[in-house]
């Protein structure tokens, strides 16, 4: 078997490299020795905007505040106006007496009773 010339790629490459250096562009020395110009950027508004919506913060909080604070005496809930009685009262059944649906499935050592 005869090894595969590459003159075929010696060619396409040539192209490439005739084809790039059309392409570039030209070097301008110059270029260099003048100042570098910044970019336009919408960096420079951020300020701006943030004082903006500091503002607008402000003055609605101002707007919705309350004009007066009310006593406290208004402003908590009633809390000892019911009749006075026996602590725990009314809660039903009572705590001591409770027993668990499950308590017949334990054995009788186990169960506890108060008196």
């Amino acid at each position: 078997m005869k090894p595969q010339s590459d003159d075929d790629l010696l060619e396409i490459f040539s192209h490439a490299r005739r084809h790039d250096r059309e392409d570039a562009p030209a070097w301008r020395p110059e270029l260099l020795e003048r100042p570098m110009q910044r970019p336009a950027t919408p960096m420079r508004w951020i300020p701006a905007a943030l004082v903006a919506a500091s503002v607008i913060v402000v003055a609605v909080f101002f707007t919705h505040a309350p004009m007066h604070e009310p006593r406290l005496s208004e402003a908590l809930p009633p809390l000892f106006e019911s009749q006075p009685g026996e602590l725990f009262a009314s809660m039903e059944p009572s705590l001591m007496s409770f027993e668990a649906p499950s308590d017949f499935l334990l054995p009788d050592h186990l169960n506890p009773y108060n008196p």
